[in-house]
């Protein structure tokens, strides 16, 4: 079975992208000015994560993470 992306799912992918890099730009100006070490080290993952989301590949990984793995039945690990 064939993974597909609908328009919703690219559409909430990219608000979710938005609101990320948003809020990854107020974490950037509040570590220049109020909060040094820690706004600037916060924002760098929000800005990864919000990068992460306007990848097309990222699309396809979420529909194939809706997909399922392809075999049900996995085998128990050895003690």
């Amino acid at each position: 079975m064939e993974a597909s992306t609908t328009i919703a799912e690219r559409f909430a992918c990219m608000v979710i992208g938005t609101a990320l890099t948003v809020m990854g730009l107020i974490l950037i100006a509040l570590g220049v000015t109020v909060f040094p070490v820690i706004g600037i080290l916060v924002a760098f993952p929000v800005m990864g994560l919000a990068f992460g989301c306007f990848r097309p590949d990222a699309w396809a990984i979420a529909a194939e993470r809706e997909a399922g793995p392809e075999s049900e039945v996995s085998e128990p690990l050895a003690a």
